[in-house]
């Protein structure tokens, strides 16, 4: 039975290296390794136990075995509570506080005092194995986890959601039930009945092991505890890009099903570019050969490459990206992921969004153009709505206006200024000899003749018929004299053509002038009062050089 205990232990060192060799290490594989060595300890003391000569050396490792056996239902309970997602719930302080009855049974087992947990008395034949109270102790702390264990994995079974939950619970219970059944049967054989038997029976061992082994084929073949790896299996294979995954070798480790169409692969061989590189045209075999030779001076580099291949009359673009797989501590490379993205739609939308730009722009060109063309014709509409469509001047209503501004500067500065009215002399008997035409043309000669005798500053203004208005800032009475004087003369000696043959005419002006000097700030009261107060004044000074014979300045200053 010795050699039975130490071959079950050999089966479970196996199925522990097979686990750890096959599976994907997660939290759960951890706590099943824990649980897994704690199984293992039982048949190895138990067959190291049967091998000593002497009794205290028999002792020794049988208390070995049972300390192994003390914690077999903690690290059960433990096992099943990550494994039905309580983990969240019964938190590490409240795990310790659980194993607690574990622990004081493993600490019975090692003080074993006077001999209360096991004494060995080699003269009373198959029963010289005495158990005291310490070992019913642990016995029913045993029984009380596993039946625990049963509670929470048969209240997980009715509450849980999915089946694959419900299979990985059903494979723990199974597990535990083996293991109970063998445990009660070696409790029974070995404990209770053995006077009925002549030697001991590894039957304990026997059930640790077939639970073991139930429980690695779950873990291998329908792989329960993999949930994270076939997720994210399944999440690679739904994903429309490309990906493989290397070591730091070129050795194929993953790839997903949309790379079978573009090129063949199987895990554990060696990654060839060249098979991608056989489809691609020369000139974009050349960029491929490239991007192939950068990433291998280059390996800590991400590298990126766009290719766009032609078929059936369009074109596909693909993006090729390699990336380095470091590790968390040294950043040392141990892989690289390979990802190819069909980018057409992305591209196609680009460009339709460039053209959409590009048409865009146009229509702003062409918008900004129309702005230009309407702010010149407002400009040009602006320019007539304070000129005089015959002369260009400006016309009597942008001047009252002008002037009702400037005299409250001129009247909070005491800035003096000067107005001139004057009238184009007998323009009647013009009209009448040569037609409204010349007269015209007399006007707009008049016009120019004063415009160009006058200063940048001054404002001539038309101020009805053949009258006209200037206004002279910053000028007092002496300089308004000797502009008047100059504009009286310009007109006398310009010369207006009649279109009748090498007749011509000359004209002269009437001119009424008035000069302000001296304000009174009452002005600012009323300044439309003000105005036409001064603009009657000019008008008067205008008909007295008229009644006086014409051709001469008549000049005042407003007080």
């Amino acid at each position: 039975m010795m050699w039975l205990d130490f071959s079950m232990f050999l089966v479970l060192l196996g199925l522990f290296f097979y686990v750890f060799a096959v599976g994907t290490i997660t939290v759960l594989h951890k706590i099943y390794f824990a649980l897994h060595l704690v199984l293992m300890v039982w048949p190895l003391t138990q067959f190291i136990a049967q091998t000593m000569p002497g009794s205290s050396y028999r002792l020794f490792y049988l208390s070995g075995s049972y300390v192994g056996l003390s914690l077999v239902g903690v690290c059960w309970f433990i096992f099943v509570v990550f494994m039905t997602g309580q983990a969240k719930v019964i938190r590490f302080g409240r795990i310790v506080m659980l194993a607690i009855p574990a622990l004081l049974s493993v600490v019975g087992v090692i003080a074993n005092p006077n001999h209360m947990f096991l004494a060995i008395n080699e003269q009373l034949g198959t029963k010289q194995l005495q158990s005291g109270p310490l070992f019913w102790f642990m016995i029913v702390q045993l029984f009380s986890y596993i039946l625990v264990s049963l509670i929470v994995m048969g209240y997980t079974i009715r509450r849980a959601a999915s089946v694959r939950h419900q299979m990985l619970v059903r494979t723990a219970m199974i597990g535990v039930l083996v293991l109970v059944l063998f445990g009660l049967g070696d409790f029974l054989v070995n404990i209770i009945f053995i006077d009925y038997f002549s030697s001991y029976f590894s039957i304990f061992s026997v059930g640790i092991t077939l639970s073991a082994v139930y429980l690695v084929h779950a873990i291998t073949r329908h792989r329960v505890f993999d949930i994270i790896q076939i997720v994210q299996r399944d999440v690679m294979n739904t994903i429309s890009t490309g990906i493989i995954v290397l070591d730091e070798s070129g050795i194929v480790l993953e790839f997903n099903k949309a790379m079978k169409p573009i090129v063949k692969l199987k895990i554990g061989e060696r990654f060839n570019p060249e098979a991608l590189g056989i489809h691609l045209p020369d000139p974009i075999r050349e960029e491929f050969d490239d991007f192939l030779k950068l990433q291998k001076e280059r390996p800590m580099e991400r590298q990126e490459l766009e290719i766009a291949l032609h078929s059936d009359g369009d074109y596909r673009y693909i993006v090729m990206q390699s990336a380095p797989i470091l590790s968390q501590k040294k950043k040392e490379l141990l892989g690289r992921l390979l990802t190819f993205h069909d980018v057409t739609e992305l591209r196609l939308l680009v460009d339709e969004t460039n053209s959409q730009n590009e048409l865009l722009q146009e229509r702003n060109q062409e918008l900004l153009k129309m702005q230009e063309e309407l702010f010149q014709v407002n400009k040009k509409l602006e320019y007539m709505a304070i000129t005089d469509g015959l002369t260009g001047c400006y016309n009597r209503r942008y001047l009252l206006q002008q002037l009702e501004h400037e005299l409250a500067v001129n009247v909070q500065y005491g800035i003096p200024f000067s107005i001139f009215l004057f009238d184009i002399d007998l323009f009647k008997s013009i009209n009448d000899r040569y037609g409204h035409l010349v007269g015209d043309e007399v006007i707009c000669a008049t016009v120019e003749a004063v415009r160009g005798t006058l200063r940048a500053a001054d404002i001539l203004a038309r101020y009805g018929g053949e009258e006209f208005t200037v206004y002279l800032p910053h000028t007092n009475r002496e300089q308004a004299d000797i502009i008047a004087d100059m504009v009286k003369e310009s007109v006398e000696q310009n010369v207006v053509k009649t279109g009748h043959g090498n007749q011509s005419v000359t004209v002269t002006i009437s001119m009424g002038v008035v000069s302000v000097e001296q304000f009174d700030r009452q002005a600012l009261d009323d300044p439309k009062a003000f105005l036409r107060e001064l603009l009657a004044q000019a008008d008067s000074a205008l008909y007295e050089a008229k009644y006086s014979g014409r051709n001469r300045i008549v000049k005042r200053k407003l007080a």
